[in-house]
């Protein structure tokens, strides 16, 4: 039974990947690289590094108390990001303009589906429902057997 919630999360975890690689969201592929999914007492998870969030969101700018430049290690990020992408490009500038306004993502609204379309409710209450069918068939089979004469 749990083989079916196994496969449903390594569906989504490959969905979620190729989602992004289409979307061109993976450049170097770590933060796709870090899903994984867990078996824990009570079934699976699936996780990844903080990274993930930004895939379906974009990052916002940075709100930081006056004369602080934020994230000192944005630049450095953006610089392997531009070098895994082969792009042309001042990882500086970039970083600047992230503070400032946000990537273009978030200033679009944010919303790529990379996460959310994958990780759509009703897809895992199909899945639920065919486990839940699957136990009560188990059930029911087990009681009329103990039931049947001998």
């Amino acid at each position: 039974m749990t083989t079916e919630l196994l496969n449903y999360f390594n569906a989504v975890k490959q969905q979620i990947i190729d989602a992004a690689t289409q979307r061109g969201m993976s450049a170097s592929g770590k933060t796709l690289g870090s899903l994984q999914v867990i078996e824990t007492p009570n079934g699976y998870e699936l996780e990844a590094n903080s990274s993930i969030y930004f895939l379906e969101h974009g990052r916002g700018p940075t709100t930081v108390p006056k004369g602080d430049h934020g994230n000192p290690d944005l630049v450095g990020i953006i610089r392997d990001w531009i070098s895994a992408k082969g792009l042309d490009l001042n990882p500086y500038a970039v970083a600047n303009t992230i503070h400032k306004s946000g990537t273009r993502l978030y200033r679009a609204g944010g919303n790529s589906g990379v996460l959310s379309v994958p990780l759509n409710l009703d897809t895992l209450d199909q899945v639920f429902d065919q486990i839940a069918g699957q136990y009560l068939q188990k059930t029911a089979d087990e009681i009329f057997k103990t039931l049947a004469p001998s």
